[in-house]
This record gives C-alpha cells, sequence and structure tokens, in this order.
C-alpha cells in the first residue's frame, strides 16, 4: 500500500481522475460477479443438487418397493414350484399304473355289467357278484384316469403361474438394473455439482477478496483527490484562480511534505515554498 500510495502521488489531477474511472469499472464489474454468484449461479445449483436428491429419493423409495414384490414372488415361486413337484410325482406314479383301455371302453363295461344288474341278468350271487366285480373294477380305473386328468390340468396351470411369476420377477429385476444405473447416474451428476459449487464457493471468496482490495485503492484514490483538491484550494487563496501546473504543484507538495517531516530541502525548493508566503 506505501509503494501504490507513492505512485498516486507521481501522479497528476487528470490522471488520477482517469484511474478513478477505470477503478470503479473494476469495482463494478467484481460487484456484479458477486451477485451474480450470490443471486444466480449459487441457487441454480442449489436448486439442480435438491432436484436430484429428490429424483434419488423416490428411486431409492421404489427399489424397496421392488425388493418387497421380487420377495412375494419368489415366496409364491417356491410354493408352485413344491405344488408342481408333487404333481409331477404323482404323475409319475399313477402313469405307471394307468390302465391299457380307454376311457370310453371302460365307460361301456361299466354301463354293460350295470344293466345286467338292473334288469337282474345273473344265475345267481356269484355270478351277481363277478358282475359287480367287474362294474367296480372299471369304476377304478375311469377314477384313475379322471384323477390322472385332473393332476395334469393342475400341473399345466402351475406351470404358467411359474412362468408367469417368473416374468413378473424378470420384469422387476430389469426395472431394478435400470434403476441402478439411473441412481449411479444422478451420483455422478450430484458429484459434479457440489465439485461446481466448491469452485464457485472459492471463486467468491478470491473475488471478495479482489473487491476488498479494489474498495482500498477506490478509497486511496479518493483519498488522494480529496488531498489535491484541498491543496488546489488553498493555491487558489493564495494565487487566485491562477493556479501553477500539476508539475508545479507536485513539486511543492512534495518540498511541503519534506519540510514537515524535518528532510533536508535544496534551495530551490525553499525558494519555490517561501515564494508562496511572499
Amino acid at each position: 500500500m506505501e509503494a501504490e500510495g507513492k505512485a498516486l502521488e507521481s501522479l497528476g489531477w487528470e490522471d488520477l481522475v482517469a484511474l478513478k474511472r477505470k477503478v470503479a469499472g473494476d469495482l463494478k464489474g467484481v460487484t456484479d460477479r458477486l451477485v451474480d454468484i450470490d443471486r444466480n449461479q449459487f441457487h441454480a445449483i442449489v436448486t439442480a443438487i435438491k432436484a436430484q436428491k429428490t429424483a434419488l429419493d423416490s428411486i431409492t423409495e421404489r427399489m424397496k418397493q421392488v425388493k418387497t414384490e421380487v420377495d412375494k414372488h419368489n415366496s409364491d415361486l417356491l410354493s408352485v414350484s413344491e405344488k408342481i413337484s408333487q404333481a409331477k410325482n404323482f404323475l409319475s406314479m399313477m402313469e405307471a399304473r394307468l390302465p391299457t383301455e380307454k376311457e370310453e371302453e371302460l365307460q361301456a363295461i361299466v354301463a354293460s355289467n350295470q344293466a345286467l344288474i338292473d334288469s337282474k341278468q345273473y344265475r345267481g350271487e356269484r355270478e351277481k357278484g363277478e358282475i359287480l366285480s367287474r362294474v367296480k373294477e372299471a369304476s377304478m380305473k375311469m377314477e384313475a384316469i379322471k384323477a390322472t386328468r385332473m393332476i395334469k390340468d393342475q400341473y399345466a396351470m402351475l406351470a404358467q403361474q411359474s412362468a408367469d411369476i417368473g416374468n413378473a420377477v424378470k420384469v422387476l429385476n430389469d426395472e431394478r438394473d435400470t434403476m441402478r444405473v439411473r441412481m449411479a447416474e444422478i451420483n455422478l451428476e450430484m458429484d459434479k455439482l457440489y465439485d461446481a459449487k466448491r469452485k464457485l464457493a472459492a471463486e467468491r471468496n478470491l473475488r471478495l477478496a479482489e473487491y476488498e482490495d479494489i474498495v482500498k485503492r477506490f478509497d486511496a484514490i479518493n483519498a488522494r483527490l480529496d488531498e489535491m483538491s484541498a491543496m488546489r484550494k488553498r493555491q487558489r487563496e493564495e494565487y487566485g484562480y491562477n493556479l501553477p501546473s500539476d508539475a508545479l504543484f507536485k513539486v511543492k507538495e512534495t518540498a511541503r511534505k519534506k519540510l514537515e517531516s524535518g528532510s533536508k530541502l535544496s534551495l530551490d525548493e525553499l525558494r519555490l515554498l517561501y515564494s508562496e508566503k511572499d
């Protein structure tokens, strides 16, 4: 600051006014940048971070729902798989015991023998028992065929149910994979936003320091102008409006300061100073 003060002392009035305009422009530029950082850029970054956090919270909540749905589907799939296993075991056992006759043939056997019983076309209890035995045997075979067919239908239904659950789980897993990718993208974007915020904060600190330096320089220029204005006023009181040039003014001012500080003055400096009082 001392060196800058000496530099300012070497400037004339017009140069100081021109320098003041330039410094004022610099001050406005730094001020505008600080206002832009505080009102616009910081606000935009904070708003973007909030939006990304909201999106991340939404995805996180959906991830929890997907996990719950997948767990339920897996539980259902386990139950269906157990039923399919039971149906397979039953079918493997029953198919080995299925009669060679077709269901229509067995129905005919039951109908014809039942007709004999109903019309009492038998020669005694023994023959009646044989007829009833044939009816019972054919009926049991028919029941076995019906049971096997029913289990096959259940097996097909369970297989379809298992496939549907598997597809639903696949859809959920695909959605979860997509959400994981999106979460990674959001986290990357948030890292960029936080990095931008840190850099903006660092720039703001630099701009504030620059602002303070410029204000000090601006104040120093104003102080120098005020000092020169006061000196000019004294000169007007002594010389009227026929003021000496800036160069003579600066020489006189330098001589005055040397005198006040007790420094040795040259003969010309003494003559110049004391000529003011004549």
